[in-house]
């Protein structure tokens, strides 16, 4: 009998831990962007028109030189975790369509990527893309 006890006490155990051992997630947030709906998306279009278009942004950046950034992301897919989500794998995918708009709050330029925060790669190519006045020199 003890050993049954400690037999059935070791079984419950187990199966209580083993509630975490593999999970299931499904993964859907954020609004699909189509190809279809970028390319309503034109050079010189107004912000008011591009959100009738896409909707509201997922983030707004305004840039110190007066430029906007609109930034669209959303999920799809799904992963497997195991061990409470020491191990797993993901079939999860990112998106993100970033628009980036001049001081006048006209579209300069549309991009749409896959994977990755959005903000990293418009951020940087924007700060190496300044403008330079042209030098006057001082009349003697």
């Amino acid at each position: 009998m003890k050993y049954f006890i400690t037999a059935m006490f070791l079984f419950m155990a187990i199966m209580v831990s083993s509630c975490g051992l593999i999970a299931y997630h499904h993964t859907s947030t954020g609004a699909e962007i189509t190809d279809e709906q970028l390319q309503r998306i034109s050079p010189g279009m107004s912000a008011d028109d591009v959100i009738v278009i896409l909707g509201t942004p997922t983030e707004v950046k305004k840039l110190s030189d007066g430029r906007k950034i609109y930034v669209y992301r959303w999920q799809r897919g799904s992963r497997t975790e195991f061990l409470w989500g020491t191990l797993g794998t993901s079939g999860a995918k990112a998106y993100h369509v970033t628009i980036i708009f001049d001081r006048e709050g006209r579209v300069l330029k549309v991009g749409k990527g896959e994977g990755g925060p959005a903000e990293i790669t418009p951020a940087i190519k924007i700060k190496h893309q300044k403008e330079e006045t042209p030098r006057q020199e001082p009349e003697l």
